[in-house]
């Protein structure tokens, strides 16, 4: 789009966003361009970027240039948002840009670097639509329980969600954004349409990593504490061996294990499981009969471990690949 852009134009400085609007429109010079879902109704041709980050797939050539449009947005811009367009949007000039699932009707390039798409899985509904929606720059926000899904839109932008008991989908669109998920017995799915996002979760939650139109987008988990997987503890065990003769069995941390000697997994929680037969006096073992030998287990084998554990480092490595 060169000398051909000859629409009305109007001069805005900053962000500036698209919307109710029922004319074919062009956006030209902004930093970084987002279109949410739904956002155009026909074609949205990007005819001069560096990246383009789609979940919507691309589907040719422009059909259109600055010859078609009705009305342009132009002048010293950051970035720019399009949210409700009824008719064809022409984008140009800019550095990248971030396309929603459902963004488009049929999304065009040309003189594009590199366009950055993952049709392996598709959200089960609109973010548009999810409970809990950051759009913009640099905002923070915690939230607790969310029952659907949480959509980040933007750069730099900070979610932490508390007291996950849902299973829950986390859309991230942009670049720089971190979410933080804490919870128990539930499942993270997580879609990144952009670059350098984090997704992180605690120990009791699963997750996976559904799709990633992007690049260096991270999912980490934290490791399970071996507490999680302890029965027993040792003091517990001694607790009640006040005097006379006894059989204790306990379990304690194996520092020195990374992966488990029992199933031979990679594993965070390894823990050693003892026993003892002894006598007692105010506690301490005055005679040892047997001493029981040392038996491991883990997150993995273990009965006692919770029904949602952590990825392992191998797992993690794959989801990512």
């Amino acid at each position: 789009m060169g000398d051909d852009w000859t629409a009305p134009t109007d001069e805005f400085s900053g962000d500036v966003r698209l919307q109710h609007r029922e004319e074919t429109m062009g956006l030209r010079g902004a930093e970084d361009v987002y279109v949410s879902g739904e956002a155009v109704a026909g074609e949205l041709a990007f005819l001069d970027a560096e990246y383009v980050f789609t979940d919507v797939a691309v589907d040719g050539s422009p059909s259109l240039d600055g010859g078609d449009v009705d009305t342009a947005v132009s002048g010293d811009l950051d970035d720019g948002y399009v949210d409700d367009v009824a008719d064809d949007v022409v984008v140009t000039e800019i550095e990248d840009a971030f396309v929603q699932y459902g963004g488009a009707e049929r999304v065009t390039v040309g003189g594009v670097e590199q366009v950055f798409h993952d049709d392996s899985a598709a959200p089960t509904k609109s973010p548009e639509q999810y409970e809990v929606t950051v759009n913009g720059w640099n905002h923070s926000r915690k939230v607790t329980d969310p029952r659907d899904g949480v959509a980040v839109v933007g750069a730099k932008n900070e979610v932490r969600v508390t007291e996950a008991a849902h299973d829950l989908t986390v859309y991230v669109v942009g670049w720089d954004n971190e979410v933080r998920v804490e919870g128990r017995n539930a499942d993270v799915t997580v879609f990144f349409v952009g670059r350098d996002n984090t997704v992180s979760t605690g120990p009791y939650l699963s997750q996976s990593l559904a799709a990633e139109s992007g690049f260096d987008n991270t999912v980490d988990a934290d490791p399970l504490p071996p507490d999680a997987v302890i029965q027993t503890s040792k003091s517990e065990a001694h607790g009640d061996a006040v005097f006379g003769r006894h059989k204790l069995t306990w379990q304690e941390p194996a520092a020195d294990k990374d992966w488990c000697p029992n199933c031979g997994s990679n594993a965070d929680a390894v823990i050693a499981r003892k026993q003892r037969d002894a006598l007692f006096l105010f506690k301490l073992p005055v005679r040892t009969y047997d001493d029981g030998g040392v038996s491991y287990e883990c997150e993995h084998c273990s009965r006692h471990a919770p029904d949602h554990v952590s990825l392992s480092e191998a797992e993690r490595r794959d989801a990512l690949e």
